[in-house]
């Protein structure tokens, strides 16, 4: 029998339950399992947000402005962190957000 540890056993539990669940039914409590997706889903969008950063004079207007709509809607979700890491997140979102309108607002102003 294989032993995992750490991360591999967190995704090993999260490919082994995630093609069983659904919905949370109102009012019921998020399992650890909902609460690791939940945490994942953060995750990947922040990576996704921040990841064209080096790129930003780059970017078409339109992924500009999309990356400051989407950094917008998910400033709520990291205020939800504890505080060590809702601190470290928001501080990098911003940046990433502060980045993208500064080039936004610059390209528009030269058009």
């Amino acid at each position: 029998m294989k032993r995992w540890s750490g991360r591999r056993a967190a995704a090993a539990l999260l490919v082994a339950t995630a093609s069983g669940l659904g919905g949370l039914a109102p009012g019921a409590e998020p399992t650890l399992v909902t609460r690791a997706l939940a945490a994942e889903a953060w995750r990947a969008e922040f990576d996704a947000i921040c990841a064209k950063t080096q790129d930003a004079m780059a970017l078409p207007l339109d992924e500009l402005k999309s990356l400051v709509a989407r950094s917008d809607q998910l400033l709520p979700e990291l205020e939800k962190l504890e505080t060590s890491q809702r601190k470290v997140y928001v501080k990098r979102l911003q940046g990433c957000r502060n980045l993208y309108a500064f080039v936004l607002e610059s390209r528009q102003k030269g058009s």
